[in-house]
């Protein structure tokens, strides 16, 4: 089905957008000397070469050292074959930061083959569609994906389309979780079966997300959450219904699990099974958020000015909506509020 378009060749070695590959390759005077047939005359120049040639991409020499502690025998790869590599990068729109990151995180991505693996990762790319900004995206959240093979990321994808996976949830797999497409088949099939059976909906995005977390997950380290849970007093059930309704929260660290039920439970008094409903708010940052906003709430009820409060509606809010809702709109009759609430900005380095 899907695979069968890597069959197309929608991006031709010899022509990238629409101008002529040699070209481009003899437009500057470095780039000819490079592409010289004739041996480098000695190790160091070798590496001179390649120095200045990835000095003409934007990289620093800091960046360059530490492409050599990633991969020490990078320098000792003739300029020659590097060139169409970095210049078909460049063609489909890598530049700057992009460029630097990807080149620094994974400089093996610059020995693979580019007929044989570079464009055909980019045509699969682009056939699911995606955008050239998308694709650079996916590229530097995930440096592996263009060393990958083909068939076993075509392979997946048609996997979760057959699972009735739409479109938009394809599109956030490999902007947001393209390790899926980069997993054992095998796997893949086994995660999206234990999924189905837990009742998730194929049309909906917290399936996705379902799958990427038992992707990443063992069954020891699902435990170990697990046991945090149970420990402010969730039930299997409970832990399994939170899972259902966000998935993510299985994929949180067991120290973030910790401190988040803690705080709610114990500081704030809440009863476990609000994190049931929202076990989003363990995602707030702990620091900048969740206390200084929760600090607030705490006071106005102690005073009773506040009967009853929404822990999402605290957390969710912009900044400037908190402050009007929860701190402004008190001032008059609490004035020391504002600085309860920044002192709980500042505790956190506390």
């Amino acid at each position: 089905m899907f695979s069968c378009l890597l069959c197309k060749r929608v991006f031709p070695l010899q022509n990238y957008l629409g101008y002529s590959y040699s070209l481009r390759i003899f437009q500057n005077a470095f780039c000819y000397k490079i592409s010289d047939n004739s041996p480098t005359a000695n190790k160091q120049e070798k590496v001179e070469q390649i120095r200045t040639l990835l000095r003409n991409y934007g990289l620093s020499d800091a960046q360059m050292t530490k492409i050599s502690k990633v991969h020490p025998r990078f320098f000792q790869i003739h300029p020659q074959k590097l060139l169409p590599k970095l210049e078909f990068l460049s063609s489909i729109g890598v530049s700057g930061d992009h460029f630097q990151n990807i080149i620094v995180k994974n400089p093996f991505l610059l020995q693979r083959s580019l007929e044989k693996q570079l464009i055909p990762s980019y045509n699969f790319l682009k056939n699911i569609p995606l955008a050239n900004k998308d694709i650079i995206g996916v590229m530097r959240n995930s440096v592996r994906l263009l060393g990958t093979n083909v068939e076993k990321m075509a392979s997946n994808v048609d996997e979760l389309r057959r699972m009735g996976v739409p479109q938009p949830s394809i599109l956030l797999v490999m902007l947001h979780y393209p390790s899926l497409v980069l997993v054992n088949c095998m796997k893949l099939k086994g995660r999206i079966n234990d999924v189905m059976n837990l009742g998730f909906n194929p049309l909906r995005t917290t399936f996705v997300q379902a799958v990427h977390v038992l992707c990443g997950s063992n069954k020891q380290g699902w435990e170990n959450k697990a046991k945090v849970y149970r420990k402010f007093g969730l039930s299997d059930s409970e832990i399994q219904s939170a899972f259902r309704s966000h998935p993510l929260c299985m994929r949180l660290s067991e120290e973030k699990i910790a401190r988040g039920m803690d705080f709610f439970v114990n500081k704030m008094g809440l009863s476990p099974a609000i994190l049931v409903q929202w076990p989003v708010a363990l995602f707030y940052n702990f620091e900048k958020r969740i206390v200084p906003r929760c600090g607030v709430v705490k006071v106005l009820v102690d005073k009773g000015l506040v009967k009853e409060y929404n822990l999402m509606s605290i957390l969710v809010r912009t900044e400037k909506q908190f402050l009007d809702k929860f701190v402004r709109k008190h001032e008059d009759v609490l004035p020391e509020l504002k600085d309860e609430y920044y002192a709980g900005l500042i505790s956190k380095h506390n």
